[in-house]
């Protein structure tokens, strides 16, 4: 009986070199570059800001940004497009998109 607790074979790995970083595609380019202009949103440097506020990444240029970052990006981009348009009160109740039970009475 071996000392170790699970002991399922050698502590070595064949595979000991780091995963790869996939970076951004042209096409999330694209679409990142479409949705800051939907909102209004033309200079690099906010843009860089609003990256960091949206996805907790920190970028000096466009192409750090890797892919898994690039698509949390595009999915709160369209949030805040979609949302652009939409008077908000401050008042969660108000500026609720659907009716409730009671509204429907």
């Amino acid at each position: 009986m071996s000392d170790q607790l699970f002991s399922f074979g050698s502590d070595t790995t064949d595979d000991a070199r780091p995963a790869e970083t996939v970076m951004m595609s042209d096409a999330q380019r694209t679409t990142i570059r479409a949705l800051f202009s939907q909102l209004g949103v033309t200079d690099a440097k906010n843009q860089f800001v609003i990256v960091g506020e949206l996805t907790g990444t920190t970028i000096g240029s466009v192409s750090e940004l890797t892919a898994s970052v690039a698509a949390r990006l595009i999915e709160r981009l369209r949030a805040r497009v979609a949302d652009a348009g939409k008077a908000r009160t401050g008042n969660a109740w108000d500026d609720r998109e659907e009716d409730t039970w009671i509204d429907r009475l």
